[in-house]
């Protein structure tokens, strides 16, 4: 369950275990300057490759439409499903996540974006736009659709590791259901109020799984949760 805590415009997710995930929706002001850099940076691309191709004669015009769809199609779908971000949303610390606060899927990703046209109808974003004043959560249609929000991306996971060295390449190698992983979040989350003994008492509890017992059991649970919350640290 999401509750809008006031003017920080923050939202706290209620998860069934009963932890709080906090998330902050970027205003339309962001958005559009994400937007504008990532236009920009597309532009730039397609320029330069209609300026190659150009010399190919009939050919090239015919190639030219193709780079086009794809770059304006594929360039959103390809960013945002590998780390939900785009090199505009990097910039301006955004990023795309499912309504629970978990990554965004590639089915997630394809369907907000395949819906851009609706958001742009009549010109300009009017109508994404206006949807976005509507909503405290700032979702355009695409969003509610695939059923994503645009976050800003928080920085308090870095702290709640207490320095650990962990790689984001440290993926699960054994399958969670979403309430599982929910549960590991919580785990990250709760580890700086823990100390260092009851984290790998309650790390212990999955030994099996991880294949791993104290330190390293704990080390390997933190590592799935920043995989699962689509952090790189």
């Amino acid at each position: 369950m999401m509750q809008y805590q006031g003017l920080d415009n923050k939202f706290s997710i209620k998860l069934p275990e009963g932890v709080s995930i906090n998330l902050v929706p970027a205003g339309i002001v962001v958005r559009s300057c994400a937007y504008l850099y990532d236009f920009f940076i597309r532009a730039l691309v397609f320029a330069l490759i209609a300026a190659v191709l150009s010399f190919l004669g009939d050919a090239g015009q015919g190639l030219i439409l193709i780079a086009y769809f794809v770059i304006t199609w594929g360039y959103y779908i390809a960013f945002e499903a590998k780390s939900g971000t785009t090199p505009g949303k990097k910039k301006f610390n955004l990023k795309v996540v499912q309504d629970n606060g978990l990554p965004a899927t590639l089915s997630n990703v394809i369907i907000r974006n395949l819906l851009r046209p609706a958001d742009a109808f009549p010109f300009g974003y009017c109508l994404g736009i206006a949807t976005m004043s509507f909503s405290k959560s700032y979702k355009r249609i695409g969003d509610w659709s695939a059923g994503t929000l645009v976050i800003y991306q928080e920085k308090k996971i870095e702290s709640a590791i207490n320095g650990d060295n962990i790689s984001h390449e440290d993926a699960p190698n054994i399958e969670l259901a979403i309430d599982e992983q929910q549960a590991v979040v919580e785990f990250l989350e709760r580890s700086q109020k823990l100390s260092p003994a009851r984290q790998e008492e309650l790390a212990n509890i999955l030994s099996d799984a991880l294949n791993a017992e104290g330190e390293l059991a704990t080390h390997k649970l933190k590592s799935m949760a920043n995989f699962y919350l689509g952090q790189k640290i």
